[in-house]
């Protein structure tokens, strides 16, 4: 969004999530939610809105927002479901069956699970990706004055994409995933039924 403080790879995405909570959505869990930002988005969409991040001090320092309740937590450990779940850079976090499992928990029956991750790159199966470095290298240049975010936790993915892809086939089956620029996937997931 043009009016916020900064922009990185994951806040590009933010426009996509959005996106992606549907008109009946009453509550929303943002899992990492880091300095909030996402949660307060989703506020203009939703009743409700639990950003949780282990970090206790980024969560210390959100900005309060109505709707909004933020919690230091591990999301495996929230014991309730959402309409719209929300995961940015965090799911390469935590072990992947186990975290997609706790995902798709999390989600109310007709509710979505929107993921921004990160994979870890192949140079074989991901050769494809190269021609697009111009691509991403030119964004990062445009948004150059305002590059930046919260100081949180940093991982390398260790998680193929296709490894990725078999754990959605298995955890959240019919889950759209699509390789992004800069680095990320975004996966989309509904739950139709009852959660597992």
């Amino acid at each position: 969004m043009p009016t916020d403080p900064y922009w990185n790879h994951n806040t590009h995405y933010h426009p996509w999530i959005l996106d992606q909570v549907p008109a009946h959505a009453r509550t929303a869990l943002d899992i990492g939610c880091g300095d909030g930002l996402l949660a307060r988005k989703l506020a203009t969409r939703c009743d409700a809105v639990l950003g949780v991040d282990l970090d206790g001090q980024a969560v210390a320092a959100a900005p309060t927002a109505p709707n909004v309740h933020y919690e230091k937590a591990d999301f495996r450990d929230v014991d309730d479901t959402f309409d719209v779940v929300t995961a940015v850079a965090t799911l390469h976090h935590v072990p992947l069956a186990e975290g997609m499992a706790a995902l798709r928990a999390l989600v109310a029956p007709g509710g979505v699970l929107a993921v921004v991750g990160l994979w870890k790159m192949h140079p074989l199966t991901d050769i494809g990706y190269l021609p697009l470095l111009p691509v991403i290298w030119a964004t990062d240049r445009r948004h150059r004055a305002v590059a930046g975010g919260p100081e949180v936790a940093i991982r390398d993915p260790e998680d193929t994409l296709a490894d990725i892809r078999e754990a959605a086939a298995t955890h959240l089956p019919g889950a759209q995933l699509r390789r992004r620029l800069l680095w990320r996937y975004t996966l989309l997931w509904q739950n139709t039924g009852h959660c597992a």
